[in-house]
């Protein structure tokens, strides 16, 4: 990791910890976080389908059966058996293994599908993962922002490998409580299965981690309805959670 990575990431979490104060100035990190989001308040600040029709220019719907609410119980284990099993938590979001040592609270997850009109997003999935203090979430955020570093670059495998198995990972960056990659979910060489395109995000703030990825229809057209961003939707997409959690605090 080179200086100027440790530096961008120390500025990051020392940043993360501001809140909105009632003058509508930027307080300090971590005294300022009148108390921790625990509980089912945190659902709050996800952003359903109108919000996410309005940011991306498309409609969405509700996928009712991955919206959930509860536990560290409640993360995924699917690829736990994943080579470069340390990306895992780049690829796929909200799992268990990345999470395993830390003070969760609270998680919840909700994903919102494209209503099957010609669009540019086909799904968005949010989660938010509350932990016991804002110093644990700023210590695990900066963990995860130099594990996906170290990932720039890398494929990881799951299997089965021919269906969507081997997940490229490209373009880590960091920016403003958000560290950011894109994934080219593809397949194996003998697939014909077209690589899948998703953004993905992870921010922090006050007690809560907010994770973020948006999955884009393989092939594109002129006329597809939505203005979605390989390189921006997910990253605004969590500045509006994480800002939904300011007003909640």
């Amino acid at each position: 990791m080179t200086s100027r990575w440790c530096s961008l990431v120390a500025l990051v979490v020392l940043a993360s910890g501001c809140t909105a104060t009632t003058g509508g100035k930027a307080g300090p990190a971590p005294s300022s976080v009148p108390h921790a989001l625990t509980g089912p308040i945190i659902k709050r600040a996800l952003i359903d389908g109108a919000g996410l029709a309005k940011m991306l220019n498309q409609p969405f719907q509700t996928a009712p059966k991955f919206s959930e609410f509860g536990g560290s119980d409640k993360l995924g284990s699917a690829w736990e058996n994943a080579q470069s099993a340390d990306c895992l938590g780049v690829v796929h979001m909200m799992q268990r293994g990345p999470y395993r040592s830390a003070p969760i609270q609270n998680t919840v997850s909700e994903m919102w599908d494209h209503n099957g009109t010609s669009v540019k997003v086909d799904n968005v999935d949010e989660g938010i993962v509350a932990l016991r203090s804002a110093a644990d979430a700023n210590a695990l955020f900066a963990t995860f922002a130099s594990q996906w570093r170290h990932c720039d670059g890398t494929t990881v495998t799951t299997p089965p490998v021919d269906v969507y198995g081997q997940n490229a990972l490209s373009d880590v960056r960091v920016t403003d409580s958000v560290v950011a990659a894109t994934v080219s979910m593809g397949s194996g060489p003998h697939s014909m299965l077209t690589t899948i395109p998703e953004a993905r995000a992870l921010g922090v703030r006050g007690n809560c981690l907010v994770e973020v990825m948006v999955s884009f229809v393989p092939t594109s057209y002129p006329g597809d309805e939505g203005t979605g961003d390989i390189n921006t939707s997910a990253i605004d997409i969590a500045h509006a959670v994480l800002d939904k959690l300011s007003t909640l605090t």
